[in-house]
């Protein structure tokens, strides 16, 4: 798993069209986003199968290549999941929970994560509902042919304490 930069537009836009076809970001979206620093983004390449390539769970950064999974989180006082991809060959890995944990580390001073997904999307939701997020709304047909389920996990908690909850 590593940090993704400017540098991994390429892949990642590939990897967002492999997996969303004609719902995926322009390469010119990710590459705004990746340019940013309100965004953390981590990808896991095709040569990665664990958490770092230590094993660890050590961070690598560098080596552009075929991505695998990736995600993107924005940063603000409520962070939002802006997307996560993972090539069905390497669902069932544990790649998306990773993703989104690290992600969840730089969530810095955040109160709560957002995000949307298919309403249809029962693997999705049940990962997300596992690291913690419950549904608080919906957006009717907020996709081409679907509705979206609004998701939130609470970061912090409100009693002065500013440990992750």
């Amino acid at each position: 798993m590593r940090l993704l930069g400017p540098a991994d537009t390429e892949a990642f836009a590939q990897l967002d069209l492999d997996i969303f076809g004609v719902e995926a970001w322009p390469a010119g979206v990710i590459a705004e986003q990746l340019a940013t620093n309100r965004i953390v983004a981590y990808g896991v390449d095709s040569t990665s199968s664990s958490p770092g390539e230590d094993g660890t769970g050590t961070v690598i950064e560098g080596g552009a290549g075929r991505l695998d999974a990736a995600a993107i989180l924005a940063l603000g006082i409520e962070a939002e999941l802006l997307t996560i991809s993972v090539r069905p060959e390497r669902r069932r890995e544990g790649l998306a929970t990773r993703l989104i944990t690290q992600l969840l580390t730089h969530a810095g001073k955040a109160e709560a994560c957002f995000l949307e997904v298919r309403a249809s999307d029962r693997g999705a939701r049940s990962l997300y509902e596992g690291l913690g997020f419950v549904e608080v709304g919906r957006r009717k047909r907020y996709y081409r042919d679907d509705d979206a389920v609004v998701m939130r996990k609470e970061l912090r908690k409100h009693l002065g304490n500013t440990d992750l909850a």
